[in-house]
């Protein structure tokens, strides 16, 4: 019997061992804690002593001495003796108590710190064995390591997959082995090493078969990214010391895409306009495999003043309604941040001009003497943008003629070893299309599918020989826009349709309203986005948007319905069919459409604040149903069922004693038990209760002959343990 104990006692301990690693093992990740395995050592030294049951007297002495020894291999300095070291610590320690004292928490030294980690530890070691042996419950740390492992892996560059699998099964095997002793204890079972056996069994077998069933079950993607990611990065800016991060933010070097980064809530500007907008900046025009080049067009610079007008989009005639865009930058760049359908731009007149790059299709602002300039303000007036359907659908190929020859290839390059199996997809999800709008809908549809998810953190980079578009398509398929945009420019390519990189800022955050029509949106450097542009000869440059979590601002004309509505039904009348025809070409147009419209990250301040608030009622939830799991048989047992089975209300009994801190011991019998509670009260009801309890357990006597004595000394022993009236001395 006691070796069965005594094993299950040491399976207990390693669990919890276990249970308490995974607290440790990010640690050295993402702090600046270092040489855990002399914390880990010590852990499991105090569990051993735990488990060997050294009294107090001895383990406390020969764990302060490790601790000291520890810390003075950690913090020594260069072949510095132990005996010079302890002095120079404990003047340490005398400094940092009255820093402490001063709430000078920041201004703790590392060594002090350390020691306040190894007593916590200290600490967690005792409340495993309170946990393990005396409580039997380990319920709330194991929900504690969960919910501490998953927020770092949700806030840290911390990887929880493995470890939430390692959880799982430590938590499980901890509750069944806890769950097994409870119930030996409540059936005062001494000899349970056939049970044992019996028991382990099931618990391994169910634990094997749930892990195996949350391994090979299809898993959706996750419908938002991760919040903040980076917040403990050990270098926001130095890429040097930490090779592969980079921070978000407009840059001209996109030859090396992927990798993770860090966000950046910086404000950029802020611009006042009657409606959201993409903010284009520029675009690239050659995919080398790994990332985006301006190719070597000889196009001259074309200058223009401001307040001039000058025509960029070719859809556009000057005949549109014309609106305007004011922007106040914060951070301030040379080059011109513009909406679709760009007309002139105000705010610096006499101080310089501008001049339009028609390679990079991007605008920048100089002094007069040709020097860059970097505006604090301007803006823009532009038409509204609006694509006709009719173009849109009407379009299957490019017009005869050197300069469609030319546009054709060059925006429809791509590198002499892109991948097949990458035009092999565009073709089987284009193949059901006749023309170039319905042809890039389907492939802007195709990632959004679950198949593929939003990730600013974990994302790879193409080495070797791999191709950026490939590896994100079928290996990786977790990605930000740089991905998603990158992957659908090249699928069009591969397919015959011109398209390029485009790159700015996403519409931005709604601050508040302004005059008329108008709204303010702020825009930080987490909304720095790149998106897709197909050409349309007649309309120019339209843009799309496959990333996950973002929408396409742009409006649309449904100028086709008329005609169609003529050679369908030429009775029917045509603003009715035009109405659905409308409707039709939304539902295409919107289909799979993620909601989302604000940020960046894809998830903007409203739904932060709901999913917060959804976070938190979850978790009231959660404790609200712990809560009444606990006191669920204390409210449904109460004084009032005296008159149902003797045998339920004695064992309800014991349940309450047992809560109010009189816990019955291993081996101790029902009569000793209850003279204990008697002499605790000072009464002899529960003597009295458990004679008549034994009389119907042993001899079979009938609940129904009690008397109504012996039933009220049951109800008068429920009040006390309810109403606190008893205290264990």
């Amino acid at each position: 019997m006691n070796k069965d104990r005594t094993y299950m006692k040491l399976l207990l301990y390693v669990f919890g061992f276990l249970l308490l690693w995974e607290w440790l093992l990010p640690l050295e990740q993402i702090t600046k804690t270092s040489q855990i395995h002399y914390f880990i050592i010590f852990v499991v030294f105090s569990i051993i002593l735990i488990f060997l049951g050294t009294p107090w007297f001895i383990s406390w002495p020969v764990k302060s001495g490790f601790i000291l020894i520890f810390l003075y291999l950690i913090f020594r300095e260069a072949n510095e003796p132990i005996v010079v070291w302890l002095p120079r610590f404990g003047t340490e320690i005398q400094l940092n108590i009255s820093l402490l004292a001063s709430k000078n928490w920041t201004e703790l030294s590392p060594g002090f710190r350390s020691l306040l980690f190894f007593l916590l530890l200290w600490q967690i070691t005792y409340l495993l064995r309170f946990w393990l042996t005396i409580r039997k419950r380990i319920f709330i740390f194991y929900m504690m390591t969960i919910f501490y492992v998953a927020l770092l892996d949700t806030f840290t560059e911390y990887e929880a997959n493995r470890a939430i699998v390692r959880i799982v099964i430590i938590g499980f095997a901890l509750l069944g082995i806890l769950f097994f002793q409870r119930v030996l204890e409540k059936e005062q079972i001494k000899d349970a090493s056939g049970l044992m056996k019996q028991w382990m069994f099931p618990l391994t077998s169910m634990i094997i078969l749930s892990v195996l069933a949350g391994y090979i079950s299809p898993k959706a993607a996750p419908v938002w990214p991760d919040p903040v990611p980076y917040i403990k990065s050990k270098s926001t800016t130095d890429k040097t010391a930490n090779p592969g991060i980079s921070k978000i933010g407009y840059g001209v070097d996109d030859s090396q895409l992927g990798g993770p980064f860090i966000s950046d809530d910086r404000v950029v500007f802020e611009v006042t306009s009657s409606s959201r907008q993409y903010w284009k900046i520029e675009t690239k025009d050659v995919y080398t495999g790994k990332g985006w080049i301006t190719s070597e067009q000889s196009a001259p610079m074309k200058r223009f003043e401001y307040g001039e007008t000058f025509l960029m989009d070719e859809h556009m005639r000057n005949e549109g309604e014309l609106t305007k865009a004011s922007f106040q930058f914060e951070i301030q760049y040379p080059h011109i941040v513009r909406p679709y359908g760009f007309v002139s731009v105000t705010g610096n007149e006499g101080n310089g001009f501008l001049q339009y790059d028609p390679v990079l299709d991007k605008i920048n602002s100089h002094t007069s003497d040709g020097t860059e300039a970097r505006l604090k303000e301007y803006t823009v007036t532009y038409e509204k943008a609006a694509y006709s359907m009719k173009k849109l659908r009407g379009t299957t190929g490019l017009p005869d003629g050197e300069q469609y020859n030319q546009l054709q290839k060059r925006y429809t390059q791509l590198p002499a070893a892109f991948p097949e199996r990458v035009k092999e997809l565009a073709v089987e999800i284009t193949k059901e299309e006749d023309n170039w709008f319905d042809k890039a809908k389907a492939i802007e549809r195709h990632f959004q599918s679950g198949d593929f998810s939003y990730d600013q953190t974990r994302v790879a980079i193409p080495t070797g020989d791999e191709d950026y578009v490939e590896q994100f398509l079928f290996d990786t398929k977790r990605g930000y826009c740089d991905n998603f945009s990158s992957s659908m420019v090249t699928m069009l390519r591969s397919i015959g349709i011109p398209a390029r990189w485009a790159k700015g800022y996403a519409p931005g955050n709604y601050r508040e309203a302004a005059d008329g029509e108008y709204r303010i949106y702020q825009v930080t450097n987490n909304e720095a986005h790149s998106w897709v542009e197909v050409y349309f000869p007649g309309l120019g440059w339209v843009p799309f948007e496959p990333t996950k979590g973002f929408n396409n601002p742009s409006s649309y004309v449904f100028d086709e319905a008329q005609s169609q509505a003529s050679q369908t039904d030429p009775a029917a009348p045509p603003e009715k069919e035009a109405e659905k025809e409308e409707k039709e070409t939304k539902e295409v147009i919107e289909e799979k459409e993620p909601s989302n419209t604000s940020n960046f990250t894809g998830i903007g301040l409203s739904k932060w604040i709901w999913s917060g608030a959804l976070l938190l009622v979850v978790m009231g939830l959660g404790f609200a149903i712990f809560y009444s799991r606990r006191k669920r048989p204390f409210a449904n047992k109460n004084e009032k069922n005296d008159d149902g089975t003797f045998i339920e209300a004695y064992e309800l009994l014991l349940k309450r004693l047992d809560k109010r801190g009189f816990q019955r011991k291993t081996g101790q019998t029902l009569r000793e038990y209850a003279a204990y509670i008697d002499r605790q009260l000072q009464t002899k009801e529960m003597s009295q209760l458990t004679q008549a309890y034994e009389r119907i357990i042993y001899r079979g006597d009938d609940a129904s002959t009690l008397t109504s004595e012996e039933k009220a000394l049951w109800k008068t022993l429920m009040e006390k343990a309810s109403g606190g009236e008893m205290s264990s001395n």
